[in-house]
């Protein structure tokens, strides 16, 4: 099949599946890896193979990156101490957990063993996302499940380098391995973070949407590609360009650029979740031709055993760093202590794994550095598509159930946010009013006229507007224009709060669209008029 054929093929499946998960109220990567999988079975339909350069290459950039820039780098400093645990503190748990069962149990050898245990490290960030974006739960837990998928992927692929290496020629110092994590962190953070800057001031000098927009995804690649090629983290470096960028998005862009981004990059990693998801399914005679004529019931019970031993770890983790008492940070009061217990339960239960998992499996090395056959790779691949299996389908059908019986309640910091942002948004508007002066009666009607309505939205008396003529063009020129100066003001309020921390990036991120929505709304207007 051409490659055009099978891309418009995965199109039109994707858009199937994703109308019967809306129809069977599912989240649709469970189905789309279920389709994909229904899909490779049938003999004569063609192979399709995943290649890991293309998971690492062409999705892993802009999927991270879009994340990236809808995080909040505040909740991701405030909560640094979690998000290490679990990127970092919990992928090496895992893996080694993972390790000693597929040895002890399972008779691999160490170093496949310890392969395995670093594939099946990290989480899926897109899968976990796509679960949990249709149901609230608390802003600071969100900040922590964003925050290690976007940082425990980092982690894990070094650790899976080493492993590599380790199998490869059979020895390895705990010291060397410490050493390139570190570099690979640090020159990551230092590739990325350039990437942001350097894309940031080309977005300064940028008033076209288009351009604006394509340097913000060409900014993913730009990260991680030297990043790759230098053997430093290519995640961390996408992430640390994301996580600049959209803080300094709303400096930089323009409303226009905005209200286009948003619905680009949303079209465009729901097409890239979607397609990944069904290549992950469509592996399924890929992965399990090598090992047909193999046991297949030593292959379920192995497979059933790492996907226990994978579920089973982050459960006691997650328990283990909220409850005991020498974790760092533990001791810091929290805002409300009723609600530990329940967010410490649902962050158990999210670790599912996905593509990055796939494609490092993908990734070994069929053969070893004297050229013989790489040991289990073919285990190490099938055991990996099934704990994503069971963890996609188990936990994510689970998920809905277990939030709703969890009840997390609204939140009150959030609500006393959006009352900070509307009444500043109001006293902005006021006091730019009461500051100008009223050269003619058009303007003077106009500005009594607006005082009038951002006083009532004070809740506080303002002065009687004239009756006005709505049919003078004047006056609703008038009208016009100090709308729109009032509009920079209160974006510029709204940045300076962000900026103190007194309102959350969300909140921020909501009343700038409502704002950028109503500037495009009266550019239009005075267009139209000629004024």
């Amino acid at each position: 099949m051409h490659s055009v054929q099978l891309v418009v093929a995965l199109l039109v499946v994707l858009v199937a599946l994703v109308a019967l998960a809306i129809r069977l109220n599912i989240s649709y990567p469970i189905v789309l890896v279920l389709g994909g999988l229904l899909l490779a079975i049938p003999p004569r339909l063609p192979i399709i193979h995943l290649e890991p350069d293309i998971v690492f290459l062409v999705f892993l950039p802009p999927l991270l990156f879009s994340d990236a820039v809808n995080s909040s780098w505040r909740d991701f400093r405030e909560n640094w101490r979690p998000i290490f645990l679990l990127s970092v503190g919990l992928v090496l748990a895992t893996t080694f957990s993972v390790m000693l069962v597929a040895h002890l149990l399972l008779d691999m050898a160490w170093g496949p063993a310890f392969v395995l245990g670093a594939v099946l490290g990290p989480t899926d960030t897109v899968a976990v996302g796509a679960i949990l974006e249709r149901f609230p739960i608390p802003r600071r837990l969100n900040a922590i499940l964003r925050g290690e998928s976007l940082v425990n992927d980092a982690s894990a692929l070094v650790l899976f380098e080493a492993a590599i290496h380790t199998t490869q020629q059979k020895s390895y110092v705990a010291g060397t391995i410490i050493s390139h994590f570190c570099l690979a962190v640090a020159g990551g953070v230092v590739i990325g973070g350039v990437i942001g800057w350097l894309a940031v001031q080309l977005r300064r000098h940028t008033t076209d949407p288009l351009l604006c927009n394509t340097i913000s995804l060409l900014a993913a690649f730009a990260a991680y590609q030297p990043a790759a090629a230098l053997h430093v983290s290519g995640v961390l470096a996408v992430v640390t360009a994301g996580l600049y960028l959209g803080w300094n998005d709303p400096r930089t862009s323009t409303p226009r650029a905005r209200l286009q981004a948003a619905g680009s990059w949303e079209m465009l990693t729901f097409l890239l979740n979607g397609v990944l998801f069904i290549l992950i399914g469509l592996q399924l005679r890929t992965v399990g031709e090598p090992l047909w004529s193999q046991n297949p019931w030593l292959l379920l019970g192995g497979a059933i055993a790492v996907s226990v031993t994978v579920i089973c770890a982050r459960i006691a983790w997650v328990f283990v760093s909220t409850n005991w008492p020498w974790i760092p940070g533990r001791n810091k009061p929290s805002p409300n202590r009723s609600q530990t217990k329940p967010q410490a339960i649902l962050l158990s239960w999210v670790g599912i794994r996905g593509g990055i998992s796939l494609a490092a499996a993908l990734a070994i090395p069929p053969t070893l550095a004297d050229g013989s056959p790489f040991p289990q790779r073919a285990e190490v691949i099938i055991f990996t598509f099934a704990v994503i299996l069971v963890t996609l389908v188990a936990q994510g059908l689970t998920l809905p159930k277990l939030l709703s019986w969890l009840q997390f309640g609204p939140e009150p910091s959030t609500e006393s946010d959006e009352v900070k942002a509307r009444l500043a948004m109001a006293t902005t508007a006021v006091h730019y009013l009461t500051s100008l002066e009223e050269p003619d009666a058009a303007k003077g009607k106009a500005i009594a006229h607006l005082y009038d309505v951002y006083g009532q939205e004070m809740e506080t008396p303002g002065p009687a507007a004239e009756p006005a003529d709505h049919s003078q063009t004047q006056f609703l020129g008038s009208v016009v224009s100090l709308e729109l100066a009032i509009v920079k003001q209160q974006r510029a309020r709204l940045i300076e709060l962000r900026d103190k921390g007194e309102i959350t990036d969300d909140v921020l991120r909501r009343y700038q669209s409502i704002l950028d929505l109503k500037e495009s709304q009266l550019d239009q207007t005075r267009s139209s008029w000629k004024v």
